[in-house]
């Protein structure tokens, strides 16, 4: 019999209810998102490994590049002769192409090619050199590495400069040689430079480039040859000598007051003597004087201004006329010999007056020395700033000037005072100071 509890049981399981749960459309779904994930970290892999390897590769063309860098600047002479056995002279540093291999297995899926472009068109002491390196990279691009040099084409010798003492170094002029060494030496291409003082004289001295020590005294020159015109073979009768060298100008100013930037009245004849101290040992120094006059001519090369003998004419220079400038002055040069490991001399240079008298009267002469506080210690202390009397001299010495002037007139002071042919940095500090009697 069917009861109503039957008929309740039957209506309830007759129409099942939706299932529960993750549906095959879904699955599909989440599984394509996945893949999508999974492709896009291999391509990042893939790109990540393609940087990778184009920064070894280009680690590995810089390498190249710097190590022929490097091999320009790694010449051990300037010429041929002077070349060893797997070294290039500076003079065969020039342009050229090469193909290199890579140095280790992490590049070896690409070759490199080097360039290097050489311009030493600007000046022959210095060179410039571009060294580009390209390459393929893995993907086929073409890919370039660039590096630019300038090589100077000085001495290596003069590397040996880093064992000298500091004090005896000084900075380097245009001709690659201590700038301590007077201009009007004459550079004998050898790290040597030769000035022989005085137009006429026959002694000529050898100064070193890196120390610009007198290093040689030679006699027998040619007394018609100038500095300009001597070279290592007219140095036949040469005697070791260690010296340093002294040097500056006399100027005569006769006028009431003096002014100090006008002194260009006609020299007195003279000497100068250095008169040394504390070295008992010492030679003693060699000073050579000579009165002379600027002119200013025009030649082949354009208007010159120079200082000759005042006695000279203009055929002196080969030339029919000239203009003289007006300034009068006597030069000086010293050698002062030096001996001993610490290379140093004291000493007070004075002058020597020839015809002529020192004195306080109107008649007599005074001798005023240009000093500079170029250091505004406040003091002239420095033997560069031309004190009374040099201590520890250890280097060349230029522009130690003189004025002379009236007796019965006071050293004057200037505010533009000038040092030799030029003003001086500081000038605002340069005054004279009676130095003799």
């Amino acid at each position: 019999m069917v009861t109503p509890t039957t008929l309740s049981f039957i209506g309830r399981h007759r129409y099942p209810r939706p299932q529960r749960g993750v549906t095959l459309i879904e699955a599909l779904l989440a599984f394509l998102v996945l893949a999508g994930g999974v492709l896009s970290m291999s391509k990042l892999q893939l790109h990540l490994h393609a940087q990778a390897d184009l920064a070894r590769q280009r680690s590995e063309a810089m390498r190249i590049a710097q190590a022929d860098v490097e091999s320009l600047r790694a010449f051990v002479s300037l010429h041929d002769e002077g070349a060893t056995s797997g070294t290039m002279p500076y003079e065969h540093i020039d342009t050229t192409s090469t193909s290199i291999d890579p140095s280790n297995s992490t590049s070896e899926n690409t070759r490199y090619q080097l360039t290097r472009q050489v311009d030493a068109s600007a000046s022959a002491r210095l060179k410039a050199a571009t060294v580009g390196v390209t390459w393929t990279a893995r993907d086929g691009s073409p890919q370039r590495a660039v590096l630019s040099t300038v090589v100077a084409g000085v001495s290596p010798a003069l590397s040996g400069a880093l064992t000298v003492a500091p004090s005896l170094l000084s900075p380097t002029s245009s001709y690659a040689r201590s700038a301590s060494i007077p201009t009007s030496a004459q550079h004998l291409g050898d790290g040597r430079s030769v000035l022989k003082p005085g137009r006429t004289g026959t002694v000529a001295y050898v100064f070193d480039h890196l120390s610009a020590q007198v290093t040689h005294r030679c006699t027998d020159v040619a007394s018609d040859r100038t500095s300009a015109q001597l070279s290592a073979a007219d140095l036949t009768h040469c005697s070791e000598l260690r010296g340093l060298w002294l040097s500056g100008t006399v100027r005569f100013a006769n006028s009431t007051p003096p002014h100090p930037e006008q002194a260009h009245d006609t020299p007195l004849d003279l000497a100068v003597s250095v008169q040394l101290t504390g070295v008992a040992d010492a030679a003693a120094p060699t000073c050579i004087t000579e009165a002379l006059k600027t002119v200013a001519y025009r030649n082949a090369d354009g208007v010159r201004r120079e200082s000759v003998p005042l006695s000279a004419t203009p055929a002196h220079v080969g030339v029919a006329e000239w203009t003289e400038l007006g300034e009068r002055y006597v030069a000086y040069q010293c050698m002062v010999p030096i001996r001993g490991a610490a290379g140093r001399w004291s000493g007070r240079s004075v002058l020597v007056p020839m015809g002529w008298t020192l004195g306080t009267a109107a008649t007599d002469h005074r001798v005023c020395r240009y000093s500079a506080d170029f250091d505004h210690s406040g003091a002239i202390d420095r033997n560069e700033e031309h004190p009374p009397d040099y201590t520890a001299v250890d280097r060349t010495l230029h522009q130690q000037n003189f004025l002379v002037i009236r007796g019965d007139q006071a050293c004057p002071d200037s505010s533009a005072a000038r040092i030799g042919n030029s003003a001086v940095d500081g000038a605002s500090q340069i005054t004279t100071v009676q130095h003799q009697p």
